[in-house]
């Protein structure tokens, strides 16, 4: 796809990426032209929106958006001594659970597995909304697993990419508040630019930030779109399908000077470990 400009209400003319809207309501049903759309986006780009209009699940999701980000910004407003007691001394390097803090961003990150069964330790500003977390994270999860099915029915029906995906087995999915907000001045924002490790990431974002690299190498914001999240294809999907789906390289920055808070949710669909292992004995 392309990108077109589009003017800001100060005045900045700023890229935005022409990408493709994919329904989950016809990816559920198996509409065919839809798994089509879906695999083209997912070759091309590796970024599309997912539109949840008509999905019994995304009905249920956008009602719950609006608690999760007041969640967010209830969470990360505490004292930092509060929320370093949320760091998971517990985990990998690899593994982003529990809170973490950087220059640039602020991270809280629950367990898929962990949730799910109950067994997570929620800070106590979140433990009353428990069931509220949960049950977002499990429509997200599925919502990723639909999607890597119908990537599997067009691509790889003999060799399905959801089997590195199985409910018995350890992975690291999970849902994740971000608070990265713009700051005063855009030239200092500091470069991020990456590639994610797992399978999907759906990110749901109310302000502009996401800025993606378009396979015909322009870059451009994706933009909030009601109803919609942005999913992209990530490093472990494009190893899956032998390179045929695309991981585009991305990064989180800002339009314009000025600070403002800005929260971000993400949900990580990451495939067990055990196809980790297969990806560093084939490397």
């Amino acid at each position: 796809m392309v990108v077109s400009s589009s003017r800001l209400p100060n005045g900045t003319v700023i890229d935005i990426a022409q990408i493709d809207k994919i329904n989950l309501a016809k990816l559920e049903f198996g509409n065919s032209k839809e798994i089509e759309k879906l695999r083209s986006a997912a070759e091309s780009d590796g970024v599309f929106y997912l539109d949840f209009h008509g999905s019994e699940m995304g009905n249920l999701l956008f009602q719950q958006l609006g608690e999760i980000y007041y969640l967010s910004q209830q969470y990360f407003d505490q004292d930092e001594a509060l929320k370093t007691k949320d760091i998971r001394s517990d985990q990998k390097s690899s593994q982003d659970r529990g809170y973490k803090s950087c220059e640039t961003d602020q991270t809280f990150e629950m367990s898929y597995d962990e949730l799910v069964k109950g067994d997570l330790r929620l800070p106590q500003s979140l433990q009353p909304s428990r069931h509220t977390l949960k049950y977002f994270s499990e429509i997200c999860h599925n919502a990723t697993l639909t999607m890597l099915r119908s990537l599997s029915t067009s691509l790889s029906p003999d060799e399905p990419f959801e089997k590195y995906h199985q409910k018995s087995k350890q992975n690291d999915s999970g849902f994740k508040l971000v608070y990265e907000p713009c700051i005063p001045k855009k030239s200092e924002v500091l470069e991020n630019k990456h590639t994610d490790s797992g399978t999907l990431t759906i990110l749901f974002a109310e302000q502009l930030g996401l800025h993606v690299q378009l396979a015909d190498g322009s870059w451009g914001y994706t933009d909030s779109i009601p109803g919609c999240a942005i999913v992209h294809v990530a490093d472990s999907l494009q190893f899956m399908s032998g390179g045929k789906l695309r991981s585009p390289v991305h990064r989180v920055t800002q339009p314009v000077d000025g600070f403002m808070k800005r929260y971000f949710l993400s949900y990580f669909l990451r495939p067990e470990d055990s196809f980790k292992e297969k990806c560093r004995l084939r490397d």
